[in-house]
């Protein structure tokens, strides 16, 4: 028997009292009434688009992508609303996730409750908006993880002033299959395939306990070898006499930078297969390459890394941190920048 995966609920937290639904439109909306109790548990007023023509005859159709529409009936292609903008827990092949600024809608994947609650749980996906964006997963408005260049190997990013978007790329060549990123109950984000009947993850985040955000503080970076977890001082920083943090399951020294007799006599050191820090505090240049990044870098006192923006091309792009060098990890493999 084929296996069922739901992957949009209308109404998740205003659920129906009995099993029957009457849905309508009506005034340019979409309606979903309890056939029981008469009420509406769930419609479109959240329509963005103006100019609606209220003569035009208008039509709800399920997509074959999935994408559930309000759309008038002579138009195939320009949709009054679209369930696409408004993400339960699982992003399909054609959505986005993030900030679209026409439509004034900042897209997220709020978990379920639990396995067989579909109502908002505690786990949510967001997109943050800064100039180098990244996915994150917060536990009840709290960080717990940053994406790292895995999960950029299979989505599309684009950072403009139109939007900041995540979307899935179309990496597979089986039209029989689909993928699925899920944020799952159990805080987990799923990168899953369904092929037929079979439904496959292929990967999840966060892996192994260095995922976790920022997990050894600051200016030092954590590593995961043989199911065992330690923390150490990024090159330039060392442990503090008097200063502390907490890390992994124990408090520990603060690492903080070592002094140079002049701002521009430091040095750097390159360092592979890390993630990179958090951007919050960051400089870009998108046109300056790897050479004068570097320049640019020992010049600015308060510098304390640079990076191409894509690290696997080498490309242009500069990326110069100032302050705190934030939730950093290695890896054991070659995978990564």
């Amino acid at each position: 028997r084929q296996r069922t995966t739901i992957v949009w609920i209308a109404n998740r937290d205003n659920p129906l009292t009995t099993s029957t639904a009457t849905l309508k439109i009506c005034n340019t909306n979409i309606f979903l009434y309890d056939d029981q109790s008469g009420r509406s548990v769930w419609n479109t007023t959240n329509l963005i688009n103006h100019n609606i023509n209220i003569k035009e005859s208008l039509v709800a159709e399920l997509l074959d992508n999935g994408n559930f529409v309000l759309r008038y009936s002579n138009s195939k292609s320009f949709f009054l609303w679209e369930s696409f903008d408004y993400p339960t827990d699982t992003l399909l092949p054609g959505m986005k996730l993030g900030w679209d600024c026409n439509k004034k809608l900042n897209k997220n994947l709020t978990s379920w409750k639990s396995l067989k609650d579909p109502s908002s749980g505690s786990y949510i996906f967001a997109i943050e908006t800064w100039k180098v964006s990244h996915g994150l997963i917060l536990d009840q408005g709290q960080l717990r993880y940053r994406t790292d260049s895995t999960y950029s190997s299979f989505m599309n990013i684009t950072e403009t002033e139109e939007e900041v978007s995540h979307s899935l790329k179309n990496n597979t060549t089986n039209v029989s299959s689909i993928s699925l990123l899920q944020m799952s109950y159990s805080g987990l984000l799923r990168l899953m395939e369904l092929v037929g009947e079979e439904m496959n993850v292929l990967l999840h985040f966060p892996n192994d306990l260095c995922d976790f955000y920022n997990v050894c503080g600051d200016n030092s970076y954590c590593n995961f070898n043989n199911e065992d977890s330690n923390c150490a001082c990024l090159e330039g920083f060392q442990l503090g006499h008097d200063q502390y943090v907490s890390s992994l399951t124990k408090t520990k020294k603060r690492c903080v930078k070592k002094s140079y007799s002049s701002c521009h006599k430091k040095e750097f050191k390159k360092m592979k297969n890390m993630k990179l820090p958090d951007t919050q505090y960051t400089t870009v240049e998108t046109k300056v390459g790897f050479e004068e990044c570097q320049k640019r870098c020992v010049m600015r006192c308060n510098c304390t890394a640079f990076a191409n923006m894509d690290i696997g091309t080498g490309g242009l792009g500069c990326v110069m941190w100032t302050g705190d060098l934030v939730d950093v990890r290695s890896y054991n493999n070659t995978n990564h920048g």
